[in-house]
């Protein structure tokens, strides 16, 4: 039995691109950048994706001083270079390496490459089969057109002395091989959907509901109003040198330009005269109702920010934290922590095993320990925030006028102090 679902379409179309022979990233050949764009506009989004960069870069390697290898001529240090990729890792899910080799076979220099930037070869073409598009501007935000000249190719990556042979060979030697990319994709033969791919509809609704809610201050919450005058005359200010091109351009009257100047939040509440020479040509101003969309935007926000949350796996003790203070709510945040760090601990192999394989065939041993593996955040994280919450309600509670039995039991039942705690706190006040 086949099964049919007319409203589900597939996020992204992967399509061959035969005039620069790549797959096409969905329609446009831009997702990525979209979705960079829709992320940036929305203030949870972002944090959210800051949030499992964090996590997933952890707080470095385990091995000491690891992080400060210098790995290629510009100085991009392997601390870097971790924070780099993770930073790809938690949006894409995936990541690019670029690395190059000496004639010894060996890797000499070891480069990041944004995720957004890396395009796959067509396998229907045998030019660009197995090999990797990497262009700056595939979103044509600063040049309208794709200029194919300026795309690089590079090969798989691929560690095996032959296979390296063989495409010094076909680059036409050492001085013209531009190396390989070390691609991670989860999809292996397609491109990867972001990690919150299923909700980014709601990164747009935010955005949207921020530039409401600007309009509505640079409009001064102003009502709506509708001015009922008499139909203009062509005065003599009024006219132009070029009318006869432009018979129904006018430039603004004095009335319109002050009406303009009244607009905004720093022009709300003042005080505007309209000069008019009898009644009948009296301007009228008449407000006409809109719908208050303030409740139901309030509403719509939380359910949105709720939404994008879910969408990235993210605890909401670690985004919400405006909403909980105290030290009572440290073991909720201790919680949250390590309940990402698990979520997030297949993501930290992945890049350690990756980094492990590319440095395996460093021309230096870096790392003779042998240790790649990543530091998790600490759960201890969340104490230093919540108890400087904590202390200054603690403060104006050990100084305030009321009973000593009263500030014991506060301190006992609110922060979670031992009552013997608590009485030292009380007497030292």
């Amino acid at each position: 039995m086949k099964t049919y679902l007319p409203q589900i379409e597939r996020r992204i179309l992967v399509r061959p691109n035969q005039t620069f022979g790549i797959l096409n990233y969905d329609m446009d050949n831009a997702y990525p950048q979209r979705m960079l764009e829709l992320v940036a506009a929305s203030p949870t989004a972002k944090d959210c994706w800051n949030k499992r960069a964090k996590f997933i870069a952890g707080n470095g390697f385990e091995e000491p001083c690891l992080g400060k290898q210098i790995i290629n001529q510009k100085g991009l240090t392997l601390a870097k270079l971790l924070k780099a990729v993770a930073t790809d890792k938690a949006l894409f899910t995936g990541f690019g390496i670029h690395v190059n080799y000496n004639a010894n076979f060996k890797i000499t220099a070891v480069n990041y490459v944004k995720f957004e930037d890396i395009r796959m070869g067509d396998t229907d073409c045998p030019d660009t089969a197995d090999k990797y598009a990497l262009y700056s501007d595939w979103g044509r935000k600063t040049w309208k057109n794709i200029m194919r000249s300026k795309i690089t190719f590079l090969d798989k990556y691929n560690p095996d002395e032959n296979v390296i042979k063989q495409q010094v060979l076909a680059a036409g030697g050492w001085d013209k091989y531009k190396g390989q990319l070390y691609f991670f994709n989860p999809e292996v033969d397609d491109y990867p959907l972001i990690e919150a791919d299923s909700v980014w509809e709601d990164f747009e609704t935010e955005a949207g509901i921020k530039v409401f809610n600007n309009r509505e201050v640079t409009t001064g919450f102003l009502p709506s109003t509708m001015l009922f005058m008499q139909s203009r005359r062509e005065e003599a200010d009024n006219s132009r040198p070029d009318e006869d091109q432009y018979t129904y351009s006018n430039s603004p009257s004095q009335l319109e330009k002050d009406l303009g100047s009244f607009q905004g939040a720093k022009s709300a509440q003042k005080i505007i005269v309209i000069e008019y020479e009898d009644e009948t040509s009296k301007p009228e101003f008449q407000p006409y109702s809109i719908q208050n969309n303030d409740k139901l935007f309030e509403t719509t926000e939380k359910s949105v920010e709720a939404r994008i949350i879910k969408g990235f796996s993210i605890p909401k003790e670690l985004i919400n934290s405006e909403g909980t203070s105290g030290l009572s709510n440290g073991g909720e945040k201790r919680e949250a922590i390590r309940e990402f760090n698990d979520n997030t601990a297949p993501d930290r192999l992945e890049l350690s095993e990756a980094i492990e394989e590319i440095f395996s065939h460093y021309y230096l041993n870096i790392n003779p320990a042998n240790n790649w593996s990543i530091i998790p955040v600490p759960a201890n994280a969340a104490d230093d925030l919540t108890g400087i919450k904590a202390g200054a309600s603690i403060n104006q509670l050990l100084l305030a006028d009321m009973p000593a039995e009263n500030k014991i039991a506060t301190l006992v039942y609110v922060y979670g102090f031992k009552t013997s705690e608590a009485e030292a706190m009380c007497l030292q006040a």
